[in-house]
Formats: structure tokens, C-alpha cells, sequence
């Protein structure tokens, strides 16, 4: 884990959702270091994409606090989660199917020049995301919330869709960008890769 003094990277405190007599999280709190991968394991109806939601700016919690590196967040949309650092990867792709690889990653933000481009996920900039395998695809995911965002990183269930090759190809991206100093949230139910990626659980 990379060390940045006693801040977490992500911090959530005493949150809560409710929807009419069910609530979905209640008085959850965690945090997440930069250069962690922290695996928030549970089944159907847990309220795991609850939260995921909360912090992308999808849902506003009933009460409870956000803060990303030390800095108290109110998201009123997506686009306050982007611009506080948070980048969403969900579980069903939200990718053009027509646009090429680099248009794709243009639409983040990349130029040529810039990093996270198609060469540093070894992927050909002129090839269609259909044209993609379901992994390749997930990397596309990935790099596109990075340049988005670049402090946090959520995955809701990302190895749902994925052959267990693939599986192993995205925990290796997600070392790499955990290495760099991100944290990540990651969303599954699957017992056996949340004890093979997460630095907790």
C-alpha cells in the first residue's frame, strides 16, 4: 500500500440510505488508503450498489458523510463524484459500441501524448469496442474512469461477464493502477477473488 500519512483516500462515515421502510446502508462507515484494494463482499440485496451509487453521485444519502483525501464531499450528480476523483466502472458496460478504442478514450479526456492511452492497455486505438472481447472491453472501462477521475476508483461486480482468464488480466490492471497510488472499491459476491485481489475485506 502506498503510504500518505494518517488521510485516507476515501472515507465514508456513518451513512445512510433508506428506500420507503428498507434501509439499504445503515451507518455504514469504512475508508480506503491510496494504493489500496478494499473488497466489499455480500450477497444480492446487501446493499453494496446502494453505496456504490452514493459515492458516484447517483443516489444523495439520507445522512452520513463522504470525504476524499481528507476533503468533505456533497455530490448533487455524477459529475461532482468526477470532479471530487471518483471514476465508476459498473457492471454493464457504458461503453459506444461503434467508436474505436482512442474515440472512446477521447470522450475521458485522452490525447495522443497523454497517458492511459490504447498502447498502455495493448490495445489497437482503431479497433471498434464491439469488436472487443468482454475483457478488453473491461480495460476500456477502466482506463476511461481513470482519466475521468483518477483518485478512486469503484468496480460493481466487474468480473461478472468475464471468462476466469479475463478475470486474472483485470486483477493484474488492477494491481497496477492500485500500485500507482489509487484506491479501490471493489463490489462482488464471489468469496474466492475477493481473497485473491482485496488488500481487506
Amino acid at each position: 500500500m502506498v503510504e500518505t500519512g494518517d488521510i485516507p483516500r476515501l472515507e465514508i462515515r456513518a451513512l445512510r440510505k433508506r428506500f420507503g421502510p428498507v434501509e439499504a446502508n445503515d451507518g455504514l462507515s469504512l475508508h480506503v488508503g491510496a494504493g489500496e484494494i478494499v473488497v466489499i463482499l455480500g450477497e444480492n440485496g446487501a446493499g453494496k450498489s446502494t453505496l456504490l451509487r452514493c459515492l458516484a453521485g447517483m443516489l444523495a444519502p439520507d445522512a452520513g458523510e463522504i470525504s476524499v483525501d481528507g476533503q468533505r464531499q456533497q455530490f448533487r450528480s455524477p459529475v461532482d463524484a468526477l470532479r471530487a476523483g471518483i471514476g465508476t466502472v459498473y457492471q454493464h458496460f457504458a461503453l459506444v459500441p461503434t467508436f474505436t478504442v482512442a474515440e472512446q478514450l477521447r470522450l475521458a479526456g485522452w490525447r495522443p501524448g497523454l497517458a492511459h492511452g490504447p498502447d498502455d492497455i495493448g490495445l489497437d486505438p482503431e479497433t471498434t469496442i464491439d469488436a472487443l472481447p468482454l475483457g478488453a472491453r473491461q480495460r476500456v472501462e477502466i482506463t476511461r474512469a481513470l482519466l475521468s477521475a483518477g483518485r478512486v476508483l469503484l468496480l460493481d461486480e466487474p468480473t461478472s461477464v468475464l471468462a476466469p482468464p479475463e478475470v486474472e488480466e483485470l486483477f493484474t490492471a488492477l494491481r497496477t493502477v492500485r500500485d500507482r497510488g489509487v484506491g479501490i472499491v471493489l463490489i462482488t459476491h464471489k468469496l474466492r477473488e475477493a481473497l485473491a485481489i482485496g488488500d481487506r475485506i
